[in-house]
């Protein structure tokens, strides 16, 4: 959110109970599972020595998430999100247990993981949507975009910290207890959520009678043109963006140096790029310039990445990709919801990660393909340049139509504002509070 006005204090987060309760149990929650994937790939890895049956592991949540992710949206538009995520974390509690004694009792077989990957990815499409809009619920609309913020930041720490503890604990307590600490690890989250208090909850109202339905979701996000304007973006983004970490560990493993750590040195430096997207974020406007600036800047980041040299230098680029990537996830992620009328949110959230994990999956596959033929630089250089083109597009050609604005701003700095402009007279779309549910 932008800052406040001279004598006015803006809204802060993690002033309210609910907030601090649901942020503490997503830190140790989002721990102890990034540590429990870590030791899952590791352990594949040492039982099959196949790449494809660790990348089918690794592969198979992502799956089952983009074909159940439009369930999960149509449960947090007709249940209580709240009441979602207690059902999705305690089973995913329940597979993790199973997991952590089928390890211990020395009975875990490639197969388990393969079908506990799959339940883990269904249970995810289901909750998923829920999580997002009860971060609206927990922080308000107002305070909407620091919550996505906040949350993004965690998840991307929590990665880095699961992956350090992940080696030391095999070592101490044995995949299993890895396994079933992180089972343990959803209480934490399971506790937060009975402890929030219902009553300070931003609730969202419910069109008494409405039942949600997909199809009609679909033709909001249509009618919507911010809404498809924003989708088309986290598609190219998916597509040819998001493949970046697996062409990073080709790239260095390949060429930069032989030492097993610098890929995780690298993954590290993009964490703390995030801080910085984090803190950039929190202090200022997010609009839809700022997701198509941060497109753009994400694209030559990107080719930037391609050229680097060294290690030393590529590590200096991928700072800022850290931060532009949170930047541009947390605006897509905030004006998707902020844009949606409440009874659609829950849909609409469906749909963008339905649009983002189907397109990453895509591009990943054809990313990794090209770097075997033609090496890892050139199809980093080729997705960072794909992404400028069709964003810089997406820019040309809604405003030669007039579909948008394009001005310079100086205030403190000079910067470029993008704003849709409304439909001329007689040509407007239908206006999304009018696509309700039948």
């Amino acid at each position: 959110m932008g800052d406040a006005a001279p004598g006015v204090h803006a809204p802060k987060l993690l002033v309210s109970r609910n907030q601090r309760l649901y942020y503490a149990g997503l830190i140790v929650s989002q721990t102890g599972t990034n540590t429990q994937l870590v030791a899952l790939g590791w352990y594949t890895y040492q039982r099959s020595h196949d790449a494809f049956v660790l990348g089918f592991v690794t592969a198979a949540p992502i799956f089952t998430m983009v074909l159940f992710s439009q369930v999960g949206g149509l449960a947090a538009d007709r249940f209580p999100p709240r009441r979602v995520l207690l059902c999705t974390h305690s089973l995913l509690a329940l597979v993790a247990l199973l997991l952590g004694l089928l390890s211990c009792s020395g009975s875990l077989e490639v197969w388990h993981l393969v079908a506990s990957s799959l339940c883990v990815g269904s249970i995810n499409a289901i909750g998923l949507p829920a999580e997002q809009v009860f971060i609206s619920e927990v922080a308000g609309d107002s305070l909407l975009t620091r919550a996505v913020t906040l949350n993004n930041v965690i998840l991307n720490l929590s990665l880095v910290v699961g992956s350090s503890l992940a080696g030391p604990l095999i070592g101490a307590v044995g995949l299993g207890g890895v396994v079933l600490l992180n089972g343990l690890s959803y209480l934490a989250m399971f506790t937060a959520l009975l402890l929030i208090r219902p009553a300070q909850l931003h609730v969202r109202l419910r069109r008494a009678g409405a039942r949600p339905r997909v199809r009609s979701a679909w033709g909001y996000v249509w009618r919507s043109p911010s809404l498809t304007l924003l989708l088309l973006v986290i598609g190219t983004v998916g597509l040819f963006g998001a493949s970046l970490p697996s062409l990073l560990l080709l790239l260095t493993a390949g060429e930069l140096t032989e030492e097993a750590g610098a890929y995780g040195i690298l993954l590290a430096v993009i964490s703390v790029g995030s801080l910085i997207g984090g803190w950039l974020t929190w202090r200022t406007d997010v609009s839809l310039g700022t997701v198509l600036m941060s497109s753009l800047l994400l694209g030559f980041l990107e080719l930037g990445t391609a050229a680097m040299p060294s290690l030393l230098a590529l590590g200096l680029v991928l700072l800022p990709v850290g931060a532009v990537s949170l930047v541009l996830r947390a605006g897509i992620l905030s004006l998707a919801q902020l844009q949606t009328l409440a009874e659609f949110r829950g849909r609409v959230v469906a749909i963008f990660q339905l649009v983002y994990r189907a397109c990453w999956f895509l591009g990943t596959l054809v990313a990794t393909w090209a770097a075997q033929a033609w090496g890892p630089r050139t199809a980093i250089a080729v997705g960072g340049a794909a992404v400028t083109s069709v964003v810089a597009a997406i820019i040309l050609v809604m405003t030669v139509f007039r579909a948008m604005s394009v001005s310079l701003v100086v205030r403190r700095l000079p910067r470029v504002s993008l704003a849709l402009t409304p439909d001329p007279a007689g040509r407007h779309r239908r206006p999304p509070h009018m696509a309700a549910d039948p």
